[in-house]
Formats: C-alpha cells, structure tokens, sequence
C-alpha cells in the first residue's frame, strides 16, 4: 500500500508543465473488512436441492442463498453471511467456517447445478419430482422484540 502510494505522488509531481493554479489533488481512501452489506429477502424463496449439491438453494430470485443445517447463507462480492432466517438477522461468516457442504464445491460450481436444476424444475412445474422448500414467512414487529417469552417475566431455560 505505501509503495502505491508513493507512486501516485511520483506520478502526481512528474509532470512537467503543471502550473499551480490548474493542479488540485483529491485522495479519498477507505479501507474496510466488513464487504458489502446482505441482501433484504422480504419474501421466502423458493429453494431447491439439486441431486449433486444435497443442500437448498434459492431460485428465481437475484441473489444468491443456501439452506444448510437449519442456517441460511449469502454470498456477495466474495464476502460469506450466515442468518438463523432467510430474512437475517444476517453476520458475516469466514469461509473457514462455512459448512462443509458448502465449502466443499467451487461456488461457480454451485451456481451452475442450481441452474440446471432450476431449468428442470420450470420445465416440469406441477410435475416437478425434485426436493423444494418454502421457508415460512416470518411475521415481524410481534410482541416487544425482548425474545421469545410470553411476557410473564420467567427466564427461558434453554439458555
């Protein structure tokens, strides 16, 4: 990073007919390890499971999302999100910590049997023999956000 950037002031006052009222110099700089932001899912998508992948993915949507083990998964712009529901809450996940159905294929290899598969299913609609999956709706703004209690003020004992 400091060798790009000594390049760029090289560059910037290696010209030679620069005058001072015509040189402005704009640097803007952001560094961050957080990636893009997930995709909002308002809907349950369709998913999914192609023979060869044995896990869900979302079709007829345009993001990519995989059901494994009771989790959702997102990736975009090579950053990994996992979620408890298709709608998040969603955290970012480092692929050492994918699960192994999933880490195990390339992801363009992933993508290219869902396709397949999805073609399959909108070739066969009504007649469709392959495993698919609609996550329920998740009803939001139910009770006071404060857990999963019925507000008579006993501790969940499961944690």
């Amino acid at each position: 990073m400091k060798k790009l950037l000594l390049l760029l002031v090289a560059v910037l006052f290696s010209s030679s007919t620069v005058f001072a009222g015509d040189a402005g110099v704009d640097f803007d700089l952001h560094v961050s390890n957080r990636g893009p932001a997930p995709i909002i899912v308002p809907e349950p998508p369709l998913f999914l499971v192609p023979p060869d992948l044995g896990f869900e993915v979302a079709v007829g949507v345009n993001f990519d999302m995989f059901h494994i083990d009771g989790r959702f998964f997102q990736c975009r712009e090579g950053y990994w999100y996992a979620a408890p529901r298709y709608d998040g809450p969603w955290e970012g996940v480092g692929p050492k910590h994918l699960p192994p159905g999933l880490a195990k294929k390339r992801y363009t290899e992933i993508i290219r049997l869902r396709d397949v598969e999805y073609v399959r299913y909108q070739k066969e609609k009504d007649h469709y023999h392959g495993k698919s999956y609609r996550p329920a709706k998740n009803k939001h703004g139910k009770g006071n956000g404060h857990g999963n209690g019925n507000g008579n003020g006993k501790k969940n004992k499961n944690k």
